[in-house]
């Protein structure tokens, strides 16, 4: 019977004076790692206590308008909707079909209009006027502060447009329809 032998290194323990000169013992080792571990947790926790992935939904309360006859909601073809005063005045919408559209309300002011231009030979432009009060609002830590926005008095023109109804004069973030704009 013969027997195999297997080859191996040894290796070998290091001496006093080779730990002082740089070598690490187990004991040091694991004081590093430990050490090391702990800074990166640390590090991040801290990264990621600072995002705002807690901030659910839209952090903005800009009032949605739809456009209804009688309790049904209808599509306005080739509309096009732009804020009268503001930068640029700038075009919501652009000759397009829609159901409904966001309205948003500047803070410099208590009031912003705007006009509906159907696009048509047949019908003339429509203005709204909205008046409205802003009012701070904290959200949330994650969040942060907001405005909402309370709507206090409305105007508009009567061309394609028969009233305009606020079912709730409060403008939060909801994305729900908070200005019913009823159309002849």
């Amino acid at each position: 019977m013969t027997t195999q032998k297997v080859r191996y290194n040894v290796i070998s323990s290091p001496s006093k004076t080779e730990g002082a000169r740089g070598s690490m013992t187990t004991k040091s080792r694991l004081k590093y790692f430990l050490h090391n571990t702990i800074l990166m947790l640390v590090v991040a926790v801290s990264v990621a206590s600072c995002n705002n992935d807690n901030c659910i939904g839209n952090g903005s309360s800009i009032p949605l308008a739809g456009f209804y006859d009688g309790d049904k909601q209808v599509s306005i073809s080739n509309l096009t909707v732009y804020g009268i005063g503001a930068p640029n005045d700038s075009v919501i919408i652009d000759n397009t079909s829609a159901s409904s559209v966001y309205l948003p309300l500047r803070l410099s002011t208590g009031s912003c209009s705007y006009v509906f231009n159907y696009n048509t030979e047949d019908v003339e432009n429509d203005t709204i006027t909205l008046s409205y009060d802003a009012i701070p609002f904290f959200q949330s830590h994650e969040c942060g502060a907001m405005y909402n926005f309370k709507i206090t008095s409305t105007e508009h023109t009567r061309n394609a447009i028969d009233s305009v109804r606020i079912p709730d004069p409060m403008i939060t973030n909801a994305d729900v329809v908070s200005i019913k704009i009823y159309v002849q």
